[in-house]
């Protein structure tokens, strides 16, 4: 059996449509609709406003923390200049300490203000009796032994 298509010819093009009768939309329901239309393009309009602000708001709290990082960053290089600044002046001041007195220098001085070496004669040695028995003090006993004391007094 054969079976005939007609593939040369578009038939549907010649077939009745039925046609889709789409009612106009009353007065009530346009302007329910336009009233739609202008909220969600209100709140459109505040949503952008809303993530614009946090944008902004964003942008800023970076841009302070930058700074403030940048000021941090100077003020530890200035702290870090003084302290070695202060670390040099101490090892000077230390080795002049060091120079001063030693023990040429200060037996230099003693000559320069008019002293001089002291004599074997001027020594005069002084002796202490040491006692016999030392004085041993007593000391109170504290506040819990007292109280022990009086408890183990009062059991035994």
């Amino acid at each position: 059996m054969a079976t005939y298509q007609s593939e040369a010819y578009d038939l549907s093009v010649f077939e009745t449509k039925s046609a889709k009768v789409t009612p106009l939309p009353s007065k009530k329901e346009a302007k329910a609709d336009r009233r739609r239309a202008k909220v969600q393009n209100l709140l459109n309009g505040a949503a952008t406003a809303m993530i614009a602000a946090c944008v902004v708001v964003i942008l800023a709290l970076m841009i302070t923390s930058q700074v403030r990082l940048t000021e941090m960053n100077n003020a530890i290089g200035r702290t870090e200049t003084q302290l070695n600044e202060a670390i040099s002046e101490t090892k000077r001041l230390e080795s002049l300490l060091a120079s001063q007195t030693s023990a040429q220098s200060v037996e230099t001085y003693a000559e320069s203000v008019g002293l001089r070496p002291m004599e074997s004669g001027q020594i005069d040695y002084i002796t202490v009796p040491v006692p016999e028995d030392p004085i041993v003090e007593t000391e109170k006993p504290g506040f819990w032994a007292s109280l022990w004391e009086t408890l183990t007094g009062w059991m035994g």
